[in-house]
């Protein structure tokens, strides 16, 4: 619900902090392109995120290396509606499911509360931007990072950011950041020839009911020391999470999804139960001083 515009101030009125290039606020649905939104009526701050903050978001997680950043314009929380990617390439993400409770502003942004239980979460069909396997070489195996806000009303078993399908029996798999079944984090990436995988894990339960900022990076090295995990902007990541022979990840044909993953035979699985802000993957390595400085600005537009 849009809040009232301050006494002295005409309506449509925004505070400095929340202003974003060519901005019209309005109502309950809100529909986001790039900067611009549009609001379909009333006045007053709805909770998108500011073209400055935006703008920071973008230099830190490398401009163009960008394949995906959803900052979560839309109020529209119906079956697959698209969700906006304000990142360069522009990408549409579907909503899954109808959500169980509507998006809320939370801090100056739009956070979403999946309800696991309703199958909520988002996707994309397969894309070459979002593949960060190459040709199974380990010479042509990409830097990359992800990251998501959350705040899980159950951490156990949640997919945040996949790459897999394993609809005909087989696992095409390229990376995933995750919470196992004892709601410890883990970011990993997988060859999808030989079936094996290297990664690292926090062997520590996350806790449920608060937020978190979770970034996973990856130098590339085809090592487990390749991989990093960062929360609240400290690398916490304590333990191998690895099993096999790995050589390279290899592009597959696999849908992208933020909050579930293909658990087989056409089922998904793994759902998010909890709130989410911002979840992104761009073919960067961010450096632990990038992870801090994007941990910030998350704090800051979320108000944590």
């Amino acid at each position: 619900m849009p809040l009232p515009h301050p006494p002295g101030k005409p309506p449509g009125w925004i505070p400095p902090g929340q202003r974003t290039p060519e901005a019209i606020m309005g109502g309950s649905k809100v529909v986001g392109v790039g900067h611009r939104v549009v609001a379909s009526s009333g006045a007053g701050p709805s909770g998108f995120i500011d073209g400055h903050d935006l703008s920071e978001i973008m230099t830190i997680l490398g401009g163009r290396a960008v394949r995906m950043f959803l900052p979560f314009f839309e109020t529209d929380a119906a079956d697959n509606t698209p969700v906006q990617d304000a990142g360069p390439r522009g990408h549409h993400f579907l909503k899954v499911k109808t959500s169980t409770y509507d998006p809320y502003i939370k801090g100056h942004v739009l956070a979403y509360r999946l309800n696991a239980a309703n199958f909520e979460a988002f996707d994309m069909a397969d894309h070459d931007d979002f593949s960060m396997g190459a040709d199974g070489t380990p010479a042509n195996e990409p830097a990359f990072s992800v990251g998501i806000a959350v705040r899980f009303k159950d951490a156990t078993l949640n997919r945040l950011i996949t790459r897999i399908d394993t609809t005909g029996g087989s696992e095409k798999v390229e990376y995933r950041f995750i919470t196992d079944g004892s709601d410890r984090l883990i970011f990993q990436t997988f060859d999808a020839e030989l079936l094996v995988n290297r990664g690292r894990r926090w062997n520590t339960a996350l806790v449920e009911d608060t937020w978190h900022i979770l970034i996973g990076t990856y130098t590339g090295a085809c090592t487990n020391g390749g991989f990093s995990i960062y929360v609240g902007g400290a690398r916490v990541d304590n333990q191998d999470q690895a099993a096999g022979d790995y050589t390279a990840m290899h592009n597959m044909a696999v849908p992208t999804r933020v909050g579930c993953y293909d658990a087989g035979g056409g089922a998904l699985g793994g759902f998010i139960n909890g709130d989410v802000w911002g979840p992104f993957i761009t073919k960067k390595c961010l450096s632990a001083g990038e992870a801090l400085s994007l941990t910030n600005i998350y704090r800051r537009v979320l108000c944590l």
